[in-house]
């Protein structure tokens, strides 16, 4: 009779527990380092002197990523699912794959009353952000999706994508004062207050520095005084939504890893994964002294097949030194190829003599990206660079010809080994902080985030939108 008594004491104990956890949870942090495999985590930590990431602590499982109809994922269909709790198809956004809408936690938290945000460095109407606020069945159609963000806004949105909504013709709405509190530049970011929740939405928009790009650059080529990085903008996002009693859901994602990753490009992946990682450390010190908050990190799918280690690493197992080998080049590296590629073709002239061209490419090269180039291979980095200057419709081809052969150099030096310049379909890792430890592990399925965040919020079981 005593056992039987304890044992329901215990249970009960559980139980009301449990259910005290739920409902003491008022707010939701989702981060999602788009395109991260695993060993990005592993070379970012290297790359800090193998100092803890804020992520390690709270790595609890992995994550299944694949779509309906596809082992190896896309973002729209991934982030649907982390979004909706159901899969959907390739380039799907919001929609099953019968292209019905389907209802995003985001959106459910606003029915609730609670505040909702969207920090990104990728343009706002990117898939992943997308997701979580807008419903088509093509997440290239970039008009559309915009209208759909503004129509069905968050609180707070801080991402890239200026450029947007000047080519959709969308600047006027935004800039309609009694609508929106908007921002396009650093300093107006910086001076901006934490507001009252019940303010109108506050959009903050960027480009890169340069203003030649709708997204926001990679931190290894950031202007710390013209952009600001993931981590102040999460910072900010949060200071923002806590204004309301009734908690917030946020969004964060690490955009430019995945584009870093099909670039093959170890510099920018990893200086990107470790500015995200910054934030998931703002987001759980916020967790851990507001007590009623979760914090969920999880990329979408992996990207590249990266790997530490590779054929140029085979016979060097006893002799290969981390620091000096591996981390030592891309720590020497200033930017990430594609800044590289960029500012050459900028500053490149069809008038030029070739020799001292070829001298100039091979110095600004090893100065900026490490790597040492032979005459004859920045002589066809110059011939590449005229050719695309003389003919517009080749220009990405040229440069995207010119950045995969200093990401494959750099990476050869670096011992980093690529099988793609594609999406991967392995699990990805699943990190979660919870104030009373009531988290998911093990492997589970990217549709079990969503549901798992209805639940801490009392969100209810996930309604299909009519």
């Amino acid at each position: 009779m005593q056992i039987k008594k304890f044992l329901f004491l215990t249970v009960l104990f559980i139980f009301s527990h449990s259910i005290f956890a739920q409902q003491n949870i008022k707010n939701v942090i989702i981060l999602i380092p788009d395109g991260t495999s695993a060993d990005i985590i592993t070379l970012s930590r290297w790359y800090q002197n193998n100092q803890a990431l804020a992520v390690d602590e709270i790595i609890c499982g992995l994550v299944k990523t694949h779509s309906v109809e596809n082992k190896i994922t896309d973002s729209a269909p991934s982030s649907t699912a982390y979004a909706t709790g159901e899969k959907t198809k390739s380039g799907y956004i919001g929609v099953d794959s019968s292209k019905a809408p389907l209802w995003s936690v985001l959106e459910l938290s606003k029915l609730k009353g609670m505040s909702t945000g969207i920090v990104a460095t990728c343009q706002f109407p990117h898939a992943t952000p997308a997701d979580f606020v807008c419903h088509y069945f093509d997440r290239e159609a970039y008009d559309t999706l915009s209208h759909q963000f503004i129509n069905n806004s968050p609180d707070v949105v801080f991402t890239g994508g200026y450029r947007n909504i000047l080519e959709s013709k969308l600047e006027f709405r935004l800039k309609d004062t009694s609508k929106f509190t908007f921002i396009s530049n650093y300093n107006s970011f910086k001076s901006l207050g934490s507001l009252a929740f019940r303010d109108k939405p506050v959009w903050g928009l960027f480009n890169n520095w340069q203003n030649s790009n709708k997204y926001l650059s990679f931190d290894c080529d950031r202007d710390t005084t013209k952009e600001p990085s993931l981590s102040e903008m999460a910072q900010k996002a949060i200071e923002i939504l806590s204004k309301n009693p009734k908690g917030f859901f946020l969004m964060v994602e690490g955009s430019q890893i995945d584009w870093a990753a099909h670039s093959n490009d170890p510099k920018a992946a990893v200086t990107d994964f470790i500015a995200f990682d910054k934030a998931v450390g703002v987001c759980l010190k916020y967790a851990k002294s507001n007590k009623n908050t979760v914090v969920i990190v999880c990329p979408d799918h992996g990207n590249g097949g990266i790997s530490i280690g590779n054929t140029n690493s085979n016979s060097f197992y006893d002799e290969l030194k981390i620091k000096d080998k591996i981390i030592a080049p891309l720590k020497t590296a200033q930017h990430s190829a594609s800044w590289v590629v960029e500012n050459l073709f900028k500053n490149i002239d069809s008038t030029q003599e070739t020799i001292p061209a070829v001298i100039a490419i091979i110095s600004f090269i090893k100065k900026e990206y490490y790597i040492s180039l032979y005459k004859d291979e920045a002589e066809n980095i110059f011939n590449t660079l005229i050719f695309a200057k003389n003919n517009s419709l080749k220009k990405d081809s040229c440069l995207s010809e010119i950045r995969y052969f200093l990401t494959g150099k750099l990476s050869w030096e670096s011992y980093v080994g690529w099988t793609t310049h594609g999406h991967t379909g392995e699990d990805v890792f699943l990190g979660m902080y919870h104030p009373y430890n009531d988290r998911l592990t093990g492997v589970i399925d990217n549709t079990d985030v969503a549901k798992y965040i209805a639940r801490q919020l009392g969100l209810g079981i996930l309604p299909r939108r009519k």
